[in-house]
């Protein structure tokens, strides 16, 4: 199945509003999944479903008082919501069709507001792919991905990227937040190391963090605010890294991005050699050098 870009979650209810907005996408070029065109004669409803929201980018909700009652739009917005915690890209968009129960878990969500003005309601959801294709084309080739905190209103947010994990992320934040609570809230959010041993390799990691914004540094005890950070801003996240040699019980300050650092190799000491476990840990490691050494490092963020 080709990737669609928008799944259109709706009551059935709704369909005449549904068609028009599916209609008014596809003309400026936004791919939906659709169940009036994806679904067809003897297809399994549930499992058509659940490929159209696997294979779906944006997830739009339609909200109303026929969703908050459909059983059906309930069990999408479950599937769409645990995708989002789990890292793996998708962007709920609510749109209020009018007044209705909004799910506690949307409530705090900045939505497309088609209560008095259709047009209203359909500008701002091509100003939200607009500003992400801006932010796309300044990071350059690159996956967004959703930020996997939904607690947090999205009404304020930036895009952040970092190679040490090499994702780019639209970050719900505060902009009165200082640097430093942000460096905070990331890290706690992505549940990033400050420190971590790896003992195939016998080195034990140490972590720093910093936010680049426009190639300058930014201090801890700034506001974004203050930095002139603004809404869909686009900041990276820089990751110095030292490394304890647990074999040479030694400290060596091996990189700092886009600093090369030259790193004199060190003999073992004979008595490891003769040891199986730290020969082992030998031809993990390879060569030592730089590039070596940012992989091995980077292995620190796989999980993210």
């Amino acid at each position: 199945m080709k990737p669609n870009n928008v799944f259109i979650s709706h009551s059935s209810k709704d369909k005449l509003f549904a068609d028009k907005l599916v209609k008014d996408l596809t003309k400026v070029g936004v791919p939906v999944w659709y169940d009036k065109f994806d679904i067809q004669l003897g297809d399994s409803i549930p499992g058509k479903i659940n490929e159209g929201i696997s294979n779906s980018k944006h997830f739009i909700i339609i909200l109303s008082k026929n969703a908050t009652n459909s059983k059906w739009v309930n069990e999408e917005l479950n599937a769409a919501l645990i995708k989002q915690i789990n890292l793996t890209g998708t962007f709920i968009i609510p749109l209020l069709l009018e007044d209705c129960d909004v799910p506690p878990l949307l409530s705090h969500r900045a939505f497309a507001d088609f209560r008095k003005d259709y047009k209203i309601g359909i500008d701002e959801i091509l100003k939200f792919f607009g500003k992400d294709n801006e932010a796309l084309n300044e990071i350059g080739d690159k996956i967004l991905y959703p930020w996997p905190d939904f607690t947090l209103s999205d009404k304020q947010f930036v895009y952040l990227h970092s190679t040490r994990f090499d994702k780019f992320f639209r970050m719900s934040c505060d902009l009165s937040w200082t640097i430093n609570q942000t460096i905070e809230y990331i890290t706690s959010t992505l549940n990033l190391p400050w420190s971590k041993e790896l003992p195939e390799f016998g080195m034990r990691w140490s972590f720093s963090y910093g936010l680049i914004y426009n190639q300058d540094s930014l201090s801890l005890s700034q506001k974004l605010s203050d930095s002139k950070i603004d809404v869909g801003a686009v900041l990276n996240l820089r990751i110095n890294g030292t490394y304890e040699d647990l074999l040479e019980n030694k400290s060596k300050d091996i990189w700092e991005e886009g600093v090369f650092y030259d790193i004199a190799p060190r003999m073992l000491n004979d008595s490891f050699l003769n040891d199986l476990e730290n020969n082992v840990i030998r031809e993990n490691r390879g060569i030592l050098n730089q590039e070596r050494l940012r992989v091995i490092a980077n292995m620190c963020f796989k999980h993210v």
